[in-house]
């Protein structure tokens, strides 16, 4: 009796079955693993610039706050941006003089350029490699802290009352137990076109108003990812009507209009490229307008208003 056996041609059929059926189930491995990585990507983005807005809106619902001194309250030592600070109060870091006095404008900043206000550019250079993205905006924001301090020489603080407020950064009071001190806050946020440690990076940063020796800025990375930031001012005119119309870029916003809000755009990359390159719509916002391109990173954009709870009656 002869045992029945396979035949070459029968084991070759049946290794070529085999190896499609890999070839198959790696192929859907693969999709898999794409379809993946471009949920997980676009969730990252989403997470971006959540953070963002909501890191900018804390930031923007504080401005003009003076302690215990009503928003708008003019504040002795308050200087105009780019103008000489008073003996005492000036601030290192290279930036622009007065960035963190100009208390007369809690909101401000530049359309398109790396500026403390339209023609006042900043002088310190964008971290960590130099570049800002050209096109963006600068938003500065200045502010009381939230919470009281105690008197610190080589900090600016503010002292205030319910009908008056001043800066120092000496820790001399002189308003007793009718005032309260607060250290003041000042930011002036924009993009730069890398990331600390990573070249090409798109990142949110600012530069912050800290203490020391003496008051000094210093730059800090916020998030990254983000690639554009556009501000506009929900302005009404000095007509008594209560109602914002219109939205201005920041240094656009004239002596007859107010500013009640600000409406903020944050454009995000993906961190991962595509394994092809993918087709990325038109984009107009603010005073922008991208035209479509084809491109392996992804890109989200994110929108949001903002209150300015401490405008005051002359912001």
């Amino acid at each position: 009796m002869r045992l029945a056996g396979f035949t070459l041609v029968e084991i070759m059929v049946a290794t070529l079955l085999a190896v499609l059926a890999v070839a198959s189930a790696a192929g859907v491995v693969a999709r898999g693993r794409g379809t993946y990585r471009s949920v997980e990507s676009q969730a990252r983005m989403e997470e971006t610039a959540r953070a963002a807005l909501d890191l900018l809106g804390a930031e923007i619902h504080m401005a003009g706050y003076l302690g215990l001194a009503p928003p708008g309250t003019p504040v002795a030592g308050s200087t105009a941006v780019g103008n000489d600070a008073p003996a005492g109060l000036g601030a290192d870091g290279g930036c622009v003089a007065s960035l963190a006095l100009d208390f007369a404008a809690p909101v401000a900043g530049a359309d398109g350029a790396l500026a403390a206000s339209q023609g006042v550019p900043l002088g310190c250079r964008a971290s960590p490699q130099g570049r800002s993205i050209a096109g963006t905006d600068t938003l500065v924001l200045r502010h009381a802290s939230a919470i009281a301090a105690r008197p610190e020489a080589g900090r600016l603080q503010i002292e205030s009352t319910r009908r008056s407020a001043r800066l120092l950064a000496d820790g001399t009071t002189v308003l007793e137990s009718a005032g309260r001190l607060h250290d003041v806050e000042t930011s002036a946020f924009y993009v730069s076109a890398d990331s600390t440690g990573l070249a090409g990076r798109p990142s949110l940063r600012r530069k912050r108003l800290v203490g020391g020796a003496a008051p000094s800025f210093q730059d800090e990375e916020l998030v990254t990812g983000v690639e554009d930031l556009q501000v506009e001012a929900a302005v009404q005119s000095d007509d008594a009507s209560g109602v914002a119309d219109r939205h201005v870029p920041l240094d656009h916003i004239g002596a007859d209009a107010r500013p009640r809000a600000l409406r903020v755009w944050v454009l995000v990359r993906s961190d991962v490229a595509d394994p092809a390159p993918v087709a990325l719509p038109a984009l107009a916002y603010a005073n922008r307008d991208l035209p479509p391109e084809s491109s392996r990173y992804r890109r989200l954009l994110a929108s949001r208003s903002f209150e300015l709870r401490n405008a005051g009656p002359s912001s």
